[in-house]
């Protein structure tokens, strides 16, 4: 009767480890989930009141509409787009007209989507100046020598970050072993 006792033990810390295993997994799994960020361009970013510009989005969800605000996410709606039919790697083209009532000088274009599912509802901007030239452009030493679109971590990445957290899984439920076993003084 005792091994039967002392195999329940160790089923029993057995289990305990494998719920801190996934207890550390799944949140280190989560902090390093893909999630794809949506952006806003314009064709130029100078137009002058009642004129039209394009309007580029990137990487919207499917399920809603898009708006295309002024100013702010709760800004007067200058257009809506249909929803996009394709996956989130999906790009539009909306032709916005800029009403003649706006004041000269630097605005915002923010595209919001009433849609709250990973990272879709978070808005897109894009600056534009409206009837005055464009904000000069920072130094050249300011800016990136070269910016790849569409680049993330490799595949190789993703694997080893997977690896070790596996490794940290299986570490943790050793020491949870150990420990559960010394507090009762039947370690091995």
């Amino acid at each position: 009767m005792g091994g039967s006792f002392r195999s329940s033990r160790r089923l029993r810390r057995a289990a305990g480890g494998m719920i801190a295993t996934v207890a550390v997994m799944v949140p280190a799994s989560l902090v390093w989930a893909c999630v794809g960020l949506m952006s806003l361009t314009v064709s130029s970013s100078t137009v002058q009141p009642g004129g039209t510009l394009t309007v580029i989005g990137k990487e919207f969800a499917q399920a809603a509409p898009i708006e295309i605000r002024l100013d702010s996410s709760t800004g007067p709606v200058l257009a809506t787009v249909p929803p996009p039919t394709d996956t989130m790697t999906s790009q539009f083209k909306v032709n916005v007209a800029i009403p003649a009532s706006i004041p000269a000088g630097a605005h915002i274009l923010v595209a919001t989507q009433a849609y709250h599912y990973m990272n879709a509802g978070a808005p897109a901007r894009a600056a534009i100046y409206v009837g005055v030239p464009a904000a000069p452009a920072p130094a050249p030493a300011a800016r990136a020598a070269a910016f790849t679109v569409r680049s993330g971590p490799s595949l190789a990445s993703l694997v080893f970050i997977a690896l070790a957290v596996a490794a940290v899984g299986l570490v943790v439920a050793g020491l949870w072993n150990v420990v559960a076993g010394r507090g009762r003084g039947d370690v091995g």
